[in-house]
């Protein structure tokens, strides 16, 4: 069996995912996905945004950070922490 490698990256490829325009602009189309499966209710949104990428729901403090973090910033901040995440960006 092959040893396993623990994920990592480095700053210039996190700063890369981070700030690329390619990342903003897929946030923002994850974001108007998110709106078409799920409508208007934040709640709803939420559960969605998690849905599509992790295939699963929100745990329950996932959901209230996240609903907290989508009323203050919208749902293109939420939908860009989640293509951020490590969830997201090391599946096993």
């Amino acid at each position: 069996a092959a040893p396993k490698r623990p994920s990592t990256t480095t700053t210039l490829q996190t700063l890369s995912l981070m700030n690329d325009s390619f990342v903003l602009r897929q946030a923002e189309r994850f974001a108007e996905r998110v709106r078409q499966l799920a409508g208007p209710v934040v709640e709803d949104q939420v559960a969605w945004a998690f849905r599509l990428p992790f295939t699963r729901p929100p745990t329950a403090d996932e959901r209230t950070i996240t609903t907290a973090l989508v009323r203050e910033h919208g749902l293109e901040a939420a939908c860009w922490s989640l293509l951020n995440s490590s969830e997201f960006l090391y599946v096993r």
